[in-house]
């Protein structure tokens, strides 16, 4: 009987012992599975989300950016050519005017009084010249069979040139009190009002050909030696951000200033809404052949050099470049030699999404 008793605790004690083998098994394995979960997801997270682009052998262009000002291509002030009354104003400050087009009307009366009189007085002289002719046997219908001599002396003698020269004149006089446009503008500077009295050879206004303008600015004479008629540029105006204007190199004043400076001047057409003496930045624009061009964030700075990142496989390639020539929105890049890097026509260059990567991190493309 005791030997029974003895029996049924060491059975109880072994099945107590199974199952909690088996018990504590289970939970381990649960476990291990769990962990692996986690490190699944850890490691999907450090896959990066990158853009890419090819690289190919494209123009880069350069870019030399310097401060400047406009200014009209043609720009005159228009004078009164006699002292009268304004009788007229037909324009005013920033209207738009085509060639030959009425500006100003001066008051005729005065003119209109001297021509009459002019015509007067040329009557009397041409019968005081036909009867000097008819004694040479001429008339002034035969104007053109009198002999020079003979015709220069009856016309002075008689008064008959001064009295033709002084109603031509007259004539000339009363079509400049209309003031015309010489060319097609925007006219400013207009101060006067109407029926005021003006003097001979006072500004009435300024007439801006603004079809097109002239902007002037400096480059340094160590950049001197690309610049050159014919290069493209850009010009942005202060006061009106985002709006550009293209043009092209017209001169280049072969003086150095003072400051090591050089003056050009750029030809902007046409010119929109420009004004003449706006400040503006310009861009002068020349192309390279031939370059491995890259956006600018495509390449990082780390220890002091300049790296990229390839993409290959799914995984970002670290790879040193040098920069050959730089513009505000690209480099122009090789692989740097010193390094032992590669950089090849047909590389896939991460361009975003690279601010944390490493040499070898996972990466996916958007």
């Amino acid at each position: 009987m005791k030997n029974c008793r003895l029996l049924f605790v060491l059975k109880m004690a072994l099945g107590l012992f199974i199952f909690s083998s088996l018990f504590f098994s289970c939970r381990n394995s649960s476990g291990g599975e769990g962990e692996t979960e986690r490190v699944t997801e850890v490691v999907s997270e450090f896959v990066t989300a990158v853009e890419v682009t090819i690289i190919e052998p494209s123009t880069f262009t350069l870019e030399l950016i310097s401060n400047g000002k406009l200014r009209a291509r043609r720009k005159s002030r228009i004078a009164y050519p006699f002292g009268e009354e304004l009788v007229g104003l037909m324009v005013q400050n920033g209207q738009q005017v085509k060639a030959g087009q009425g500006l100003a009307q001066l008051s005729r009366e005065n003119l209109e009084r001297r021509l009459e009189q002019a015509r007067l007085r040329f009557a009397r002289v041409s019968i005081e010249m036909e009867d000097l002719l008819l004694g040479r046997g001429y008339t002034l219908n035969d104007s053109l069979a009198v002999p020079s001599e003979i015709w220069q002396m009856a016309s002075i003698t008689s008064g008959y040139s001064e009295a033709s020269s002084e109603l031509r004149h007259l004539h000339e006089d009363l079509e400049k009190t209309l003031v015309k446009a010489p060319y097609a503008g925007a006219v400013a500077g207009i101060t006067v009002q109407a029926f005021e009295r003006v003097n001979p050879g006072e500004v009435f206004c300024t007439l801006i050909d603004n079809s097109a303008f002239l902007a002037e600015f400096p480059v340094m004479e160590n950049e001197l030696p690309w610049i050159a008629p014919g290069l493209k540029v850009e010009i942005e105006p202060f006061g009106m951000p985002g709006i550009i204007r293209q043009g092209e190199v017209l001169a280049v004043n072969p003086m150095v200033d003072e400051h090591g400076r050089v003056q050009v001047t750029a030809l902007i057409s046409p010119a929109g809404d420009l004004l003449d003496g706006m400040n503006v930045r310009v861009k002068v624009k020349r192309e390279v052949p031939k370059q491995l061009v890259v956006p600018r964030q495509a390449v990082l700075y780390r220890d002091n050099l300049e790296v990229l990142f390839k993409y290959a496989g799914g995984r970002a390639e670290w790879t040193y470049v040098n920069i050959i020539h730089q513009n505000s929105s690209h480099f122009s890049v090789m692989a740097n030699p010193d390094r032992v890097a590669s950089l090849q026509p047909g590389d896939t260059v991460i361009v975003s999404g690279n601010m944390n990567l490493a040499h070898g991190s996972l990466v996916k493309i958007q």
